[in-house]
């Protein structure tokens, strides 16, 4: 693992950069402890460290059966800083199973709820049903001391009944937690830094309509620093959704405008054909939009009919938990993984060389194959890599099942775990056609410097089941983001 401070470098020519050479000359030094280059900026007009302290735990199909209140799993985090707030995420496969059933998951910190509000997903389903599915929510909790916090994941039916929950089944599940830097009163470009101008805008707003007439479901307002960055969006809440043959579409405005570069930000919640029965979730969507100007951006979050569809059915959203818009500047393509502070002391900087990759309507249709590939360069052996994709899937066949998956120049990920997610379903009411918005995110250790084929691909499950009757990125945006990033500085 790399260290937070860089004890020793050299000035380099760009023979002694053996891995790459920087895109700004005359940054390139040698990190004589791992020999290798590192791109060297400075904290010149900023105030700010974004993101720090990354750490990430991982079970493969824990399959853990429990129903009632009590910390399913636990996190010792060493909290490095007393401004920053922790952000928990939780990616892993979670299930209710029960006509009318309602499950809740949630984070504590030092034994207590996050004092801004709990940090929680709810699941909700209106007839017998098993939906053994990827899910995925978020949240920063914030005046918490530095020092030693347990992080716990806890479970339990609403209303403390029993549901016949179960979490982590047969993929990969991860908590991640991190520090991250909300105070308000930074102005600076940064221009060193790949992320930063960080802010998350909680909320607790409840809508629920069956009107096709387009509703404005949160609005905030964001100030924009550099006019060169991009802006990546993302939503947490719960979206709820009964009535057959019926769509909403959920995207992001600036200033009035949907995104046009590279395209929305967007997805859906759909029942197209089959069980109309209520399901309830919480979900995250996940998307940048470039040459937003600089200065006050008007953020909203919107819901419409989807097109070619003349209902959304019943709708509800912020049934019962928290939800956030999360807005932050990002460098693209930025090399930049060190930099020196006045003092002369040279600091990793814990996230960089974000790379980004959108699509509209891919509308894969194959239910085994690779869905997209992108190349990345990845710059430094000692970093891990994280890919982030948000999309809307389903898999329609009756007790079938479906996996999507992440692979790295045609190897699945073997540290901490594979990056992979399942999708089984089962209704008492027979298949069901339900697009709606799906989210993998995971971090990769142990691969080397140099090009890696990033392959994000569906296929068969390991679990004894037939391989399902999949769609991927159904008239919606398909977002991918690679990163490299150190771990614990």
């Amino acid at each position: 693992m790399a260290s937070d401070v860089i004890n020793e470098v050299v000035e380099a020519d760009e023979d002694s950069c053996q891995i790459r050479s920087c895109s700004q000359k005359g940054t390139c030094r040698k990190d004589c402890t791992n020999s290798e280059s590192v791109c060297l900026g400075s904290y010149s007009d900023c105030e700010e460290w974004p993101v720090s302290n990354i750490q990430i735990s991982a079970w493969h199909a824990g399959n853990w059966g429990h129903d009632n209140a009590k910390p399913l799993l636990t996190v010792n985090y060493n909290k490095k800083y007393d401004w920053t707030g922790i952000k928990v995420q939780w990616r892993g496969n979670l299930r209710v199973h029960r006509a009318s059933g309602c499950g809740e998951w949630w984070f504590t910190f030092n034994g207590q709820d996050c004092p801004q509000g709990r940090i929680s997903l709810r699941k909700y389903t209106g007839r017998l049903s098993n939906y053994l599915q990827n899910s995925a929510f978020e949240g920063i909790c914030e005046g918490i001391p530095k020092g030693s916090v347990p992080v716990k994941f806890y479970l339990d039916g609403c209303g403390n009944t029993n549901w016949d929950l179960y979490t982590g089944w047969y993929q990969a599940n991860f908590i991640i937690v991190e520090e991250i830097d909300t105070r308000p009163t930074s102005k600076g470009l940064c221009p060193s830094l790949s992320v930063f101008n960080i802010r998350e805008y909680d909320m607790n707003i409840y809508y629920s309509t069956s009107s096709t007439n387009l509703q404005v479901i949160a609005t905030v307002v964001y100030e924009k620093r550099d006019p060169s960055t991009a802006l990546r969006a993302v939503w947490k809440g719960n979206l709820g959704k009964y009535g057959s043959n019926t769509c909403a579409r959920f995207y992001f405005r600036f200033n009035g405008n949907e995104c046009g570069n590279p395209n929305t930000i967007d997805t859906v919640c759909s029942i197209l054909s089959g069980d109309s029965s209520w399901i309830r979730e919480d979900v995250v969507v996940d998307g940048m939009c470039y040459q937003l100007p600089a200065g006050p951006l008007k953020v909203e979050f919107v819901m419409g009919l989807c097109i070619g569809y003349t209902s959304i059915g019943h709708v509800t959203t912020g049934w019962d938990t928290r939800e956030s818009i999360r807005l932050e500047e990002v460098r693209l393509g930025l090399d930049i993984n060190a930099i020196q502070l006045p003092s002369g002391k040279i600091y990793r900087l814990p996230v960089y060389n974000i790379q980004h990759w959108q699509w509209h309507a891919i509308n894969y249709e194959t239910d085994s194959g690779v869905i997209k590939e992108v190349s990345y360069t990845k710059h430094s052996k000692t970093s891990a890599l994280r890919v982030t994709v948000s999309t809307a899937a389903r898999q329609e066949t009756n007790g079938y099942c479906s996996e999507w998956r992440i692979r790295f120049n045609s190897s699945e990920c073997s540290s901490p775990t594979k990056i992979d997610t399942t999708y089984y379903m089962w209704n008492e009411g027979g298949s069901i056609n339900s697009p709606r918005p799906y989210y993998i995110d995971g971090i990769c250790k142990n691969l080397a410097a140099g090009t890696v084929a990033v392959k994000f691909e569906v296929g068969s499950c390991n679990t004894g089941h037939s391989l399902g009757n999949s769609y991927t990125g159904w008239n919606t945006m398909t977002s991918m983001i690679v990163q490299e990033v150190y771990l614990g500085i």
